[in-house]
């Protein structure tokens, strides 16, 4: 049984968990204390909620959340980033923080977006997208495309109208 101060830890743990859009487990071993506050900041900043917890209180803590899946996988060293507004930020900032040139960066375990179990590979495939605002505006691009063939079609085909109705104008002008 679980001291006051472990369940205290282990019902707020649970309802992270339960509003947890998505979350990634990542190994920090070897991360110098300066590098962790830096990594620490660099989620604060990225609306990620950055955790270092023992894996026996995260593994009673997951249990009837989306991230009971990942029970097995709290092993050694780990720690844990969720959002809950953004599916893909969790993996995206830890990205960009590998990328900020940082001497070492956790290594992705494993992690739940959307209530779905997802390996390293395919974070880092998430991680690798375009923003959704850059989605939104490629896509918008490629369905103005048909518009826009269809107006300069259109127009053409007025101005061949036009062209082919002033020569028979002038034709009968003349004759």
């Amino acid at each position: 049984m679980p001291t006051p101060a472990k369940q205290k830890t282990i019902d707020e743990l649970n309802d992270v968990f339960s509003r947890a859009k998505s979350c990634v487990l990542a190994h920090y071993h070897g991360i110098s204390a300066e590098n962790m506050a830096s990594l620490r900041a660099h989620m604060r900043a990225r609306a990620v909620d950055f955790r270092v917890i023992k894996n026996a209180l995260a593994q009673k803590a997951a249990k009837n959340t989306p991230l009971e899946v990942l029970e097995n996988d709290f092993k050694g060293p780990v720690s844990i980033l969720v959002s809950f507004d953004d599916a893909v930020a969790p993996a995206k900032a830890l990205s960009d923080f590998a990328k900020s040139g940082a001497a070492k960066s956790p290594e992705v375990v494993t992690g739940v977006v959307e209530g779905k179990q997802v390996n390293a590979a395919q974070l880092k495939a998430l991680a690798d997208l375009p923003s959704k605002e850059v989605l939104i505006s490629q896509m918008l691009s490629v369905m103005n495309g048909p518009t826009t063939n269809f107006v300069g079609v259109f127009s053409s085909l007025l101005r061949k109208l036009v062209g082919t109705l002033d020569a028979i104008k002038d034709k009968k002008a003349q004759g």
